[in-house]
């Protein structure tokens, strides 16, 4: 939000102040000022409609009558609590939109900064005093389109009733209408704006909700206390939680639903000093294929992939952080391993991507379906392949590793920071050298990478001249031609847009098996796959930078 600095002695009438910017001529303010008197229209629009002044031009000079501030609404995402204090019907009548907060006044964007009569009625609606800002009546216009397109609604996973009693003032609350417009705009805006997960966080002075787009967090907005309890309490009944349980965490499931997409809302809630903190995942629950080649592998180590995971028998396992995308990667694996002739079973916490033709179990460590538990029967109900959402314990990783070795294909996940730490890890758990060597086909860590957005980022050309440290240290002493993040509506002025993965396929091979067997440290695994031609994490990112995929930035933050 900029300020327009005001001219000193400037005039004060729209066309005078035109003028003196020489924007307007004074044969073109007469045309004007003719059609004003013809039509009723105010100045301002009439020199709009004959194409004597840019809307941009008019926002400007109203901005500098009245010493307003100027709002660039392609540039920035409204709160969602401001949004929600007027109606859709009242602000695209009066083309006026409540962008934010400031103290305890809303910020409204006007395409008239003059019309006393809007400003006046958004006072008594909102029991707020009013600071108007000037935009564009297209930006207006565009900005209530995007808000209140795709409305989406929600529904509870079961009938609407929580486990406990609750206290009756909380009920009330969940249900008050601006607390479900509130938590229905978030969601909405979570949605549009392709958000993995959605966080309340209670603080001493209000709910701040944060939004994770494509592994980073996003400020949304900030709910003064007086609607934390409200708001909370509506997520909880959503989610067939307990409201009047806040001692304990808690797990729900609730469904959003918006046009023909429909998502899957996980709801944790953990206490903290100041309340409880809500996490909202959500998860697509429409199928949808993903292909390995729309992982972003390379095409020599997706080759390698491929002719892997075609073996009957033996173990793969995908590796990374949370949040890395290791189950995109076995959902594209397993797609294009369904095929008729072929049994596929998967064992996970939760499922997260539904697939036909496949046989798919979530655990529930409640009443002792484990991971380990579900892949004893599994083994014999004649699978070929097995899919395990993670190896976390002994137990499973034992069970998982002699299925391999009995003519099944396993695949699965592990938390490692490398493909060669793996081997490391597994004998930490306790496995037998021998049985990781003899089953362990291939390791594929990852991270996921934020996308430049393609419709703002801009070509950089780096020599030694313009080159930082960092650029040097991933291009060396070469002249490179590279993009960079700038930020646009379409990115919500991030600079990015998707993610995609960074890659290191380890393949094993006889020297790492014999290294496996003598229980070789990471560093020498490690150095034994660099020599054989495996490609670290950071070395493909640095190609994905060259082929102008990703920023320098971006790889330095998910890589080490």
């Amino acid at each position: 939000m900029n300020q327009t600095p005001k001219p000193a002695n400037s005039p004060r009438r729209l066309g005078d102040i035109l003028m003196a910017q020489d924007i307007l001529s004074r044969e073109d303010l007469r045309k004007g000022l003719d059609y004003q008197r013809e039509t009723g229209a105010k100045l301002g629009e009439a020199l709009v409609t004959l194409d004597l002044v840019s809307e941009e031009q008019l926002a400007d000079a109203l901005s500098t009558q009245r010493g307003l501030d100027v709002v660039n609404l392609a540039d920035l995402y409204p709160n969602p609590a401001a949004v929600s204090l007027l109606t859709e019907k009242f602000v695209r009548a009066r083309q006026a939109i409540p962008i934010d907060f400031r103290d305890s006044s809303v910020v409204l964007a006007m395409s008239n900064p003059l019309d006393v009569i809007t400003i006046d009625d958004v006072r008594i609606i909102t029991g707020k005093e009013v600071i108007p800002v000037v935009a564009t009546s297209t930006s207006i216009l565009d900005t209530i389109d995007y808000l209140y397109a795709h409305k989406g609604r929600l529904n509870g996973s079961g009938d609407g009733e929580t486990e406990g009693e609750g206290s009756l003032e909380e009920e009330e609350l969940a249900q008050d209408f601006s607390v479900v417009t509130l938590v229905d705009e978030v969601l909405d805006t979570a949605l549009k704006r392709r958000a993995s997960d959605v966080h309340l966080e209670p603080q001493a002075d209000g709910l701040v909700i944060r939004l994770r787009v494509d592994g980073v967090l996003h400020h949304l907005t900030t709910v003064p206390i007086s609607r934390r309890p409200g708001i909370i309490s509506r997520i909880k009944i959503l989610g067939d939680m307990d409201i009047a349980e806040k001692r304990l965490p808690q797990d729900g499931r609730a469904t959003y639903v918006s046009d023909d997409r429909e998502v899957d809302l996980r709801i944790a809630s953990i206490p903290t000093v100041h309340g409880e903190n809500i996490t909202i995942r959500l998860l697509e629950v429409s199928m949808f294929s993903i292909s390995l080649e729309d992982l972003g592998m390379q095409p020599k180590e997706l080759e390698i992939l491929r002719n892997i995971i075609q073996q009957p028998h033996g173990q793969v396992l995908i590796t990374g952080p949370t949040g890395s995308g290791k189950s995109t990667t076995l959902y594209a694996a397993l797609e294009e391993l369904n095929q008729p002739g072929v049994k596929i079973y998967t064992v996970e916490d939760p499922v997260e991507r539904k697939m036909s033709g496949i046989l798919q179990t979530q655990t529930k460590a409640g009443i002792g379906l484990t991971f380990a538990a579900a892949l004893r029967s599994l083994v014999r109900s004649d699978p070929d392949i097995i899919m395990i959402g993670e190896i976390r314990d002994y137990e499973t990783a034992l069970i998982a590793t002699e299925a391999s070795l009995t003519g099944h294909l396993v695949l699965s996940t592990l938390h490692t920071n490398d493909a060669p730490s793996t081997v490391s890890r597994l004998l930490e758990m306790g496995l037998p050298p021998y049985l990781i060597a003899s089953s362990l086909e291939c390791v594929v860590a990852q991270r996921l990478a934020r996308k430049l957005c393609h419709f703002c980022a801009e070509k950089l050309h780096l020599n030694q001249a313009n080159m930082t440290a960092a650029d040097r240290e991933f291009f060396g002493r070469q002249t490179v031609e590279v993009r960079r993040p700038v930020g646009c509506r379409r990115c919500f002025n991030t600079g990015y847009s998707g993610r995609i993965g960074l890659f290191e396929v380890l393949p094993i091979s006889k020297e790492i098996r014999q290294l496996i067997l003598n229980q070789a440290t990471a560093d020498e695994v490690r150095e034994a796959a660099h020599k054989g031609g495996m490609k670290t994490l950071r070395e493909d990112g640095v190609q994905k930078v060259l082929s102008g995929i990703t920023s320098v930035e971006e790889v330095q933050r998910v890589t080490m």
